[in-house]
C-alpha cells in the first residue's frame, strides 16, 4: 500500500542560504545599475507631472530648485521677441528647452503655459518661452517658423550649448517641426516634443467646418468639432464675410468673442451695418452651419498658405528626434494628426508617439486611467532623456 503523505524538501543549508542571498543582491545591483537612468528620467517625470497638477506630496521634492525668471527682448528675422527665461538655481549646465505656447491671447502670460515652465524650471531645466505675435493672434503663420527657429538659437547661445530641444503646444508642434527641418535651424535643435500638433492644417481645416476626419487607415473620426476652431476661420479673413465698411470692426469683435469677452463683442456688434449685425448675430447664436459653404470655398482660396504651415510632405530634412503625443478626445485639432505625422517624420527619427486619455488639447486630466497614466509618465522620461543628452554634446 503505497504512503500517500506529502514528502517535506529537504532543508537548504545555511551556506547555500548566504550564496543565494549574495547573489539576489549582486543581479539587483547589476540591474539598478543598469536601469538606473530610466529610473531616475521616469521619478523625474512623476515629479514634473505632480508639480502641474499642484499635488502636493513627496515626489516633487526630488530636484525641487528654486528659479528665477529673466524677461528680455531679443531679435529676429521678424522683428524683436519678447521672451521670459526660466532659470533653475543652483544647476550647473541645466538641459535647456524652447516652450512654445499655441492659439491664445495670452502668450507666454497664458496661465497653463506659465505653469508648465515653472514645473520644468523646478526640475532643473533652463526653460526660453517666446510670444509669437501671430499665434496670439490666432494666426497659424509662416513667420512664426523663423521665431521659432531664433528662439532655438538664442537659447543655445545663451547656455552655450550646440543645441537644445523645442516643447511646443498646439498648432506650435507642427509648425516647430518644421523649424527643425529648415536648413537654417537645424544643427540647433536636437529634439522636438509636440503636444496635439497639426500635420497638414487644411485637413484640420476641413474638421473644424465638417466635424470629421480620417486616420491614416482609412476609419473615420467624428468627434464634435470645438466651435472655437471655424470662428478662427472667420477671424483670420473677415473681409470674405463682411463688407469692407464692416471689415475692422467685424474683426474687432471675433477678437473680443475669441477672448471669452461676449459682452463687449456685442456692444462692439452695434457699430457694424445692418447686413454685419445679422451676421453676428448669426454667430453669437452658435449658427455654424449658416456658414458652412462660405467657410469651405475660403479653405480652397487658401490652400496654399495652409500647405505652408503644414509639416506634411515638408519635414524630409528632419535631422532632430521627435516625440509626439495627443489628447485622443481632442476637439481642436483631432488626435488623428498626430498618427499622420508619426507617417511623415523621417524614418529613425520618431521616438515615440502617443495619443492618450491622460490630456485634452494641452492640458492635464484630473482622473486619467493608471495605464494612461504610466504611458504619460513614459513620454515625459524620454522627453527628459532628451535633454539630458541634448546638454552633453
Amino acid at each position: 500500500m503505497s504512503d500517500s503523505r506529502a514528502v517535506s524538501p529537504a532543508p537548504v543549508p545555511s551556506h547555500r542560504k548566504r550564496i543565494r542571498g549574495r547573489i539576489a543582491v549582486l543581479l539587483t545591483a547589476v540591474l539598478a545599475v543598469l536601469l538606473w537612468p530610466s529610473a531616475r528620467e521616469h521619478l523625474r517625470a512623476i515629479s514634473l507631472l505632480a508639480r502641474m497638477a499642484h499635488q502636493q506630496t513627496w515626489i516633487i521634492r526630488l530636484r525641487n530648485h528654486s528659479y528665477e525668471i529673466q524677461t528680455f527682448t531679443f531679435q529676429s528675422t521678424e522683428g524683436a521677441v519678447r521672451a521670459k527665461l526660466y532659470v533653475p538655481s543652483g544647476v550647473q549646465h541645466p538641459p535647456a528647452m524652447v516652450l512654445v505656447h499655441g492659439l491664445h491671447q495670452l502668450g507666454i502670460e497664458e496661465p497653463r503655459l506659465v505653469n508648465f515652465a515653472q514645473a520644468l524650471a523646478e526640475s532643473g531645466v533652463e526653460v526660453l518661452t517666446p510670444q509669437l505675435d501671430a499665434l496670439a493672434d490666432y494666426r497659424v503663420d509662416a513667420e512664426s517658423i523663423d521665431v521659432i527657429g531664433h528662439s532655438a538659437q538664442e537659447l543655445a547661445e545663451r547656455v552655450g550649448e550646440k543645441q537644445v530641444g523645442i516643447l511646443s503646444l498646439s498648432f506650435a508642434g507642427g509648425l516647430s517641426l518644421m523649424a527643425a527641418a529648415n536648413s537654417r535651424y537645424a544643427g540647433t535643435i536636437a529634439y522636438v516634443a509636440a503636444v496635439g500638433a497639426q500635420d497638414d492644417l487644411q485637413r484640420v481645416e476641413h474638421y473644424l467646418v465638417e466635424g470629421h476626419t480620417v486616420w491614416p487607415n482609412g476609419n473615420a473620426l467624428t468627434i464634435p468639432p470645438h466651435e472655437y476652431g471655424w470662428l478662427i476661420l472667420i477671424y483670420s479673413h473677415p473681409e470674405d464675410f463682411f463688407s469692407a465698411g464692416d471689415v475692422n470692426i467685424a474683426r474687432n469683435c471675433l477678437r473680443l468673442l475669441l477672448h471669452e469677452q461676449v459682452d463687449d463683442a456685442k456692444r462692439e456688434a452695434q457699430k457694424l451695418s445692418t447686413n454685419g449685425q445679422k451676421l453676428v448675430n448669426l454667430i453669437f447664436e452658435h449658427q455654424r452651419e449658416t456658414f458652412r459653404e462660405k467657410l469651405l470655398a475660403d479653405l480652397n482660396k487658401y490652400s496654399e498658405d495652409a500647405r505652408a504651415v503644414s509639416p506634411h510632405d515638408h519635414l524630409q530634412q528632419l535631422h532632430a528626434e521627435v516625440l509626439l503625443i495627443h489628447g485622443e478626445g481632442d476637439n481642436v485639432i483631432p488626435a488623428s494628426e498626430t498618427a499622420w505625422l508619426a507617417l511623415d517624420v523621417p524614418h529613425g527619427y520618431l521616438q515615440g508617439s502617443l495619443i492618450s486619455r491622460a490630456i485634452s488639447h494641452v492640458s492635464l486630466e484630473t482622473q486619467p486611467g493608471w495605464r494612461d497614466q504610466l504611458a504619460l509618465v513614459h513620454w515625459v522620461a524620454l522627453m527628459l532623456g532628451d535633454a539630458d543628452r541634448a546638454t552633453t554634446k
